[in-house]
């Protein structure tokens, strides 16, 4: 399509709104790629997604969230031979993984089956769940790799541990030594460069043999590894770098996994994008009440609305509504001139028809109703606004010209849609007037369509004469003096410049001496077109009042059928249980006849054999009575029996499905079916009831799932020694948080509900920066500061409450 058009017409700017609502990066570069096409099976390729994805937002089912990030380099950078990804780029390939996962279980549901290309795209995705199994194995969500990731590690990081404490136990021992009294400065133990130090007086430094790692701000400090610890700092530096030896390797194994799985990462990701896409593209229409287009030969808009104005009304939150703008054009016509006051929308409705037969062209839903029928073009052109350019030398009529020439030619060949705005200003408008007639008589030529605007009366005249072209107008009120915003076809309208002018304030004295300088003729064109506009006005009132009647009665027809079905369903229910009171009253009256008769032949002395005839024939005249009165109850009952609105074919009856039952107006489950089909049994809230199949319609909602079984949580037994106290004291501030955070699980695992922090008082930095940490987790119930002559340290510690319930 042509760029100038798709510029001017503010096409990218509509897929700038839709890709805002895409979830990942890949998604919205898919929607902003999207062009318009020629080809009808390519237009409507993805319309049975979004048909699929329209029909999910009605159920109960919705899509999972599909944020991802873009694998593109951690999958290039993977490929080769014994790469190796960061634990960071593992983390973002478990989270497509996860999404994946989700999209997986949501396809299993059955009621997925109504959604079949959905579907289908759905089984598209590989979750590579022995991959996905590992990488939760692997990794933490905090980036770290767990002691269970491998046997190996496991055993590194219990060694590391155990020797740790005996560590920290040989340095607290150096730290009660009185001998060190002087020697040290503060009695606590911390860590410099990997290696557990105490903190020394430089003074003091030769009375404690040992390797100094660092120093304190001020010199006066330093932090020294004594020589009696030295082999077991090297021994715990050795395990150490045996750790991040085991944890590349793991990261190694996952890469490699991960190498073999490359294809479908990419299948994912390229699947994950165009559904991110599509769901952004629905999304977008059900808030803006669009529909998928139609195509047919000739254009038919019903309803139409321009989604930036819709866009733009909704976010200033304002109660402005668009007015929609319904347009049909007969199939002879070529050109359509827009003509009528200013800021009467004749711009916007030209904008907004370029705009949707690009975006249906896309193959994307539509701001029209249903009913609305698109044509195929094979270019789009456009000419609106202000084309002058100072950089090419170009006045507005000199650009305007130059790109209608361009266009022109362009449009020579195939069936194009040109859009012409203020065609023939700029310029004298005599001459302007003919130019613009010579336009759309070369533009009509063609098998396109050609809609432009204009307030030039000579335009107006020369398309009224012509056969193949049609004449436009927007609708003013003349009374209010404002614009109605609706178009309609077959009149020219007046500008109403006069009008307008008064309105925005221009002097009487100023508009009468104008007035008194126009022509008679032009006087009485003015004059005949807002006749016809007034008219048309009465017109469009008395249909609109018509059609809303007609609505009213639609309506009132509806209810009353409604009431109808009501009272003859009431009254089928009413003759149905007389006749079951009459067919009991006959059965009655026959088992009372039977009786009566086996009395008189008990009773009755034995006569000749004529009489005996006379007898049986009167017992048998009385039986035929009652037996046709039977057939004709069980008639009635059969006639005013209710009949199931979602019959069911006994045919197509088998056990297990599941049925609604009319006369129990309940759901069931079949539970057998007789050989001849009709008669059935059915499992109503645990009771079986045997029915007929014509008493059987389909279920009216589907069977609820089953509830998942409760998930009984079971907290690890802790084994270990956790003491009521940390010392942090020397340690920087994410040192110590990290050292209280491990502290703070351990003492959470063994039940110990208050415990002391010990950070001292110094410069406060490290107290403020763990108290503004305990303010933020959820294992910490309260907190309080210590108390001088009260708790142990007095202010140089916090006394931390845990949250021993979770």
């Amino acid at each position: 399509m042509d760029s100038h058009s798709l510029k001017v017409l503010e096409y990218d700017r509509v897929l700038a709104l839709i890709a805002a609502r895409t979830q990942n990066v890949l998604g919205r570069k898919l929607v902003l790629a999207m062009r318009p096409m020629r080809r009808y099976a390519q237009i409507c390729s993805k319309h049975s997604l979004y048909a699929d994805l329209f029909g999910l937002q009605q159920s109960t089912l919705s899509l999972p969230p599909l944020f991802s990030e873009d694998l593109s380099e951690a999958l290039q950078r993977v490929s080769p031979k014994d790469a190796v990804l960061s634990i960071e780029e593992l983390l973002l390939c478990r989270g497509q993984l996860d999404v994946v996962q989700q999209l997986c279980q949501l396809c299993r549901n059955p009621e997925m089956q109504q959604f079949e290309t959905l579907s289908a795209l759905l089984l598209r995705f590989e979750p590579c769940d022995v991959l996905s199994r590992r990488l939760h194995a692997c990794l933490k969500e905090d980036g770290d790799v767990p002691d269970s990731a491998s046997s190996e590690l496991q055993m590194l990081r219990r060694e590391i541990r155990a020797l740790q404490k005996k560590l920290q136990n040989s340095l607290e021992a150096l730290l009660k030594d009185p001998a060190l009294e002087d020697v040290l400065q503060e009695r606590f133990v911390t860590v410099r460069n990997g290696r557990y130090v105490l903190p020394v007086r430089r003074e003091a430094r030769s009375m404690l043999p040992g390797l100094v790692h660092d120093q304190s701000n001020s010199g006066q400090t330093l932090f020294l590894e004594p020589a009696s610890s030295l082999n077991m700092g090297n021994e715990l530096a050795g395990l150490k770098l045996q750790e991040r030896d085991e944890v590349r390797r793991i990261l190694a194994e996952l890469s490699a996994m991960l190498r073999s799985h490359l294809e479908h990462f990419k299948q994912n990701q390229q699947n994950l994008a165009e559904l991110d896409a599509a769901a952004a593209i629905t999304r977008w229409a059900l808030l803006y009440d669009c529909e998928l287009p139609k195509f047919g030969p000739e254009l038919k808009l019903r309803q139409l609305r321009h989604p930036l104005l819709l866009a733009q009304f909704r976010e200033e939150g304002a109660q402005r509504r668009v007015v929609p703008l319904d347009l049909e054009l007969p199939k002879h016509c070529r050109c359509l001139l827009i003509t009528g006051s200013n800021t009467g929308g004749k711009t916007v409705a030209l904008k907004a028809v370029g705009l949707l037969s690009l975006l249906a062209q896309a193959g994307l839903p539509v701001p029209a109703n249903s009913e609305s029928s698109f044509v195929i073009f094979d270019q789009v052109f456009a000419d609106i606004g202000d084309e002058q350019s100072l950089q090419a030398s170009l006045s507005t009529f000199s650009a305007h010209i130059s790109n209608i020439a361009r266009i022109i030619k362009g449009s020579a060949e195939g069936r194009c849609l040109v859009l012409l705005d203020e065609l023939g200003s700029g310029t004298d408008p005599i001459e302007g007037g003919a130019i613009a007639c010579g336009i759309l008589q070369e533009l009509s030529q063609g098998n396109g369509l050609c809609i432009a605007t204009t307030h030039l009366g000579m335009v107006k005249n020369f398309v009224h004469g012509k056969p193949n072209m049609l004449n436009a107008a927007v609708r003013f009120n003349v009374d209010s003096l404002k614009p109605e915003y609706a178009l309609d076809i077959g009149r020219p309208g007046a500008s109403h410049a006069m009008l307008i002018a008064k309105r925005l304030g221009l002097p009487d004295s100023l508009l009468e001496n104008a007035q008194s300088m126009l022509s008679s003729e032009q006087l009485r064109l003015e004059e005949v077109l807002l006749k016809l506009e007034t008219q048309q006005q009465a017109l469009s009132s008395r249909a609109e009042e018509a059609k809303r009647a007609r609505d009213q009665l639609l309506r009132d027809k509806k209810t009353l059928q409604t009431e109808l079905d009501s009272l003859r369903k009431e009254r089928k229910k009413l003759m149905r249980e007389a006749y079951q009171q009459a067919e009991g009253l006959v059965a009655n009256s026959r088992a009372e006849l039977e009786r009566s008769i086996a009395r008189v032949r008990a009773n009755a002395p034995g006569g000749n054999e004529k009489n005996n005839a006379a007898f049986r024939q009167a017992v048998r005249q009385a039986r035929d009575l009652i037996a046709d009165k039977e057939e004709k109850l069980q008639e009635g009952m059969r006639r005013s029996r209710e009949r199931p609105t979602r019959p069911l074919a006994a045919k197509d009856l088998h056990p297990g499905q599941r049925v609604w039952v009319e006369k129990l107006q309940a759901h069931g489950n079949i539970q057998a079916v007789s050989a001849n089909k009709q008669k059935i049994d059915v499992l109503v809230d645990g009771i079986s009831f045997n029915v007929l199949a014509s008493d059987l319609q389909g279920a009216k909602t589907a069977e609820a799932p089953a509830r998942p079984a409760p998930v009984k949580l079971n907290l690890p037994r802790y084994e270990g020694q956790t003491s009521h106290e940390i010392n942090l004291v020397g340690l920087r501030v994410h040192e110590a948080l990290e050292k209280l955070e491990q502290y703070l699980h351990d003492c959470l695992l063994a039940r110990l509900q208050e415990v002391r922090v010990v950070h001292g008082h110094g410069s406060g930095r490290l107290r403020d920066g763990i108290r503004s940490w305990l303010r933020t987790q959820s294992m910490v119930s309260s907190y309080r500061p210590g108390k001088d002559h009260q708790d142990i340290g007095g202010t140089g510690v916090t006394v931390v409450t845990l949250n021993t319930q979770n």
